[in-house]
């Protein structure tokens, strides 16, 4: 994981641009947590980033993998705000991005998304997306400042996974052997894999993948927030989500539109607690099936 160095001017004195370490885990997971719970609480919605101890394990984990660069805006020596980008793919995903509560409304939030954006731009990234929370509308109109454009409207669901059968359908744990075949179904569907997110989760072990007779109809990276899937049909995005022993983090991500799978959700009990905004810059391509996308893209 690596970044440059920048220095920014805010309203008050100069704010490093750094690469985040190993060493600014507790202080960027508590910085995560804070300003994702003050952000909820103001609007009166659920906290996405679950706990503290939830939001120091998952920037520990970006950290140790090679596939992230994280960065952090630093004045004085006291860490203000981070930002990570998966860059596992020829997509660049933002997120999180995080300013501390008392060093928010300063400019620290815009500094961190242009540094990230000039990051990606310098490693020539075919296109870079991220996953807005719709109900922040000073989020949104930043985003669209620095040149995003609104893709998707999603629906966050949450629940118990269904329990439901689909004949013709199985659903097994995703093998190595099985990237290839994943990779071409993505690629189909979107323009693009997104094989290194894939081999991570099956060295995990929370992909799984729906086989029709003699070909993957599907595969999923795991069941919430963090993973995302895409498949042929929306019959075997189904099969994949009644697979899932829970969702875990707020839910599921769907795409709005696809009012097929939307109402599917709700007849199996699910429930819509939250919208969000997929947003892109740069190669992105209608897609040509049915997915769910993580809360990066």
């Amino acid at each position: 994981m690596s970044a440059g160095t920048q220095t920014v001017k805010t309203k008050a004195t100069p704010t490093i641009m750094r690469a985040a370490t190993l060493e600014d885990a507790d202080s960027c997971g508590r910085i995560f947590y804070d300003a994702f719970e003050s952000i909820a609480t103001r609007h009166n919605h659920p906290v996405e980033a679950g706990s503290p101890e939830f939001t120091r394990f998952l920037v520990g984990q970006m950290l140790q993998n090679d596939g992230y660069a994280g960065l952090v805006a630093e004045r004085g020596g006291e860490v203000l705000g981070s930002a990570f980008i998966d860059e596992r793919s020829i997509i660049a995903g933002i997120g999180p991005v995080s300013v501390d509560p008392g060093a928010q409304d300063a400019g620290v939030g815009r500094a961190l998304m242009e540094a990230a954006l000039e990051r990606e731009r310098e490693r020539e990234a075919a296109g870079v997306r991220l996953v807005q929370t719709a109900y922040h509308y000073r989020s949104l109109a930043l985003y669209l400042k620095l040149g995003f454009a609104v893709r998707e409207t999603l629906s966050v669901v949450a629940g118990t996974p269904p329990a439901q059968s689909f004949p013709g359908l199985s659903v097994r744990v995703a093998a190595p052997d099985d990237v290839a075949g994943c990779g071409e179904l993505c690629t189909r569907v979107h323009g693009h894999e997104r094989n290194g997110e894939l081999r991570d989760a099956i060295a995990a072990g929370s992909a799984r993948v729906v086989e029709r007779p003699g070909r993957i109809g599907g595969y999923a990276t795991g069941f919430g927030y963090g993973w995302h899937a895409v498949a042929e049909t929306n019959e075997d995005l189904s099969a994949l989500l009644s697979s899932a022993e829970a969702f875990v983090g707020l839910g599921m991500l769907v795409p709005s539109r696809n009012t097929e799978l939307l109402r599917w959700c709700l007849q199996q009990g699910l429930q819509i607690v939250q919208q969000s905004t997929l947003m892109t810059i740069g190669l992105y391509n209608e897609p040509e099936g049915a997915y769910l996308p993580s809360i990066l893209f």
